[in-house]
């Protein structure tokens, strides 16, 4: 029982179901905010949502981003009792996690902005497990650890309007499957005691390749205010070859999806409010209206406070921002929906960000 609650205790520190969209990489301020980021992420996560608003940034301006590590787990507050006792047998332990969704990521963004032009690392450990089937107690894993960069640039067309292209890199190491809680192969993978060797056990696999993004933004300045409509298309050519591997697996493909957000901005004296929307995975016919809306908005109360709130296919979000300008730090709580359907399955999830050592010269 011991080396079983090791082996999933390793497991957890590394994000993404099955039915989850594979995201390389998530502004913690857009989680917050429903995840309807795609018009607004012009921080430094810009790339991992719309390369195009790039050219937001200013021609002459310099920004970097050093040091900012954001953590995601599950939100074990929402039911404290779920982890008080893990029993003292595989049946008791699955009978108190059946059904449970157990999320931990690590994600880090350093990178900088030159003018139009930027580039971001990918740092992104990842991993979701549940129980299932109390008859025959199953364990879906998808885990993954990604590692490589996306550079890109932003180009004004005509007036408002703006295109960008993004090139990435990506390494990704992989596992995905249902296994038997008490099957031979699990029984294997606790034996080999060695993290990496349990991992390697129940079918990890590596691979690399080569994406590219593409994406548009129109944005209109009045004043203090700012109106703003962007299409991005994530991964519209990303290719990850697999390792040569015993069990002849496949690593997980980061598919393309394509997303549409607008945003309306109002800031004056150190005060402001902003309001966002998204329409996501217009590439899939199939997906429910519902699971594809995104809604958030956030109110700036001090120059130092901000307080953000969000719509995510179902789910709440909320959180603060504090920002003294040598450290930014986010935290709060999200949903996210990981059944097919909404209202299926839901993961509920804790969020913690800090940055430091980043600034922005205007030329």
């Amino acid at each position: 029982m011991k080396m079983l609650i090791f082996l999933l205790g390793i497991l957890f520190v590394f994000n993404s179901f099955a039915r989850e969209d594979r995201y390389l990489g998530r502004s913690p301020r857009g989680l917050l905010m429903g995840d309807a980021y795609t018009s607004a992420a012009d921080d430094e996560y810009t790339l991992y949502y719309n390369p195009a608003l790039l050219a937001r940034h200013g021609y002459k301006s310099f920004s970097f981003w050093a040091i900012n590590p954001s953590i995601t787990v599950t939100n074990i507050l929402k039911d404290p009792d779920q982890f008080n006792q893990t029993g003292d047998s595989t049946t008791e332990f699955a009978d108190q996690f059946m059904d449970f969704p157990v999320h931990l990521g690590m994600n880090a963004a350093p990178g900088f902005k030159m003018g139009r032009f930027g580039i971001t690392a990918i740092v992104n450990y990842a991993t979701n497990f549940s129980l299932m089937n109390k008859v025959t107690p199953m364990l879906d894993i998808d885990h993954r650890f990604d590692k490589g960069f996306i550079a890109g640039y932003g180009m004004p067309l005509n007036g408002d309007l703006a295109m960008g292209v993004s090139v990435k890199y990506l390494q990704r190491e992989g596992l995905q499957g249902t296994y038997n809680l008490v099957g031979k192969t699990m029984m294997d993978a606790i034996s080999a005691g060695e993290p990496d060797k349990i991992l390697e056990t129940l079918g990890q696999v590596k691979g690399s390749g080569w994406g590219v993004d593409f994406g548009l933004d129109y944005a209109i300045q009045n004043g203090p205010s700012l109106f703003t409509m962007s299409l991005a298309l994530l991964d519209i050519y990303t290719i990850l070859h697999t390792e040569e591997n015993d069990l002849d697996k496949e690593v997980q493909a980061q598919p393309l999806q394509a997303n549409f957000g607008t945003s309306w901005a109002l800031e004056a004296a150190g005060f402001g409010w902003l309001i966002t929307a998204d329409i996501r995975n217009l590439e899939d016919p199939n997906a429910e209206f519902l699971r594809r809306v995104k809604l958030g908005t956030e109110l700036k109360v001090s120059p130092l406070l901000s307080a953000l709130v969000g719509y995510n296919s179902g789910g709440y979000s909320y959180g603060i921002k504090f920002d003294t300008g040598l450290i930014n730090l986010y935290a709060g709580f999200y949903d996210v929906e990981i059944g097919e359907k909404v209202g299926q399955q839901r993961s509920s999830r804790g969020v913690i960000y800090f940055s430091i050592f980043d600034f922005t010269f205007d030329g």
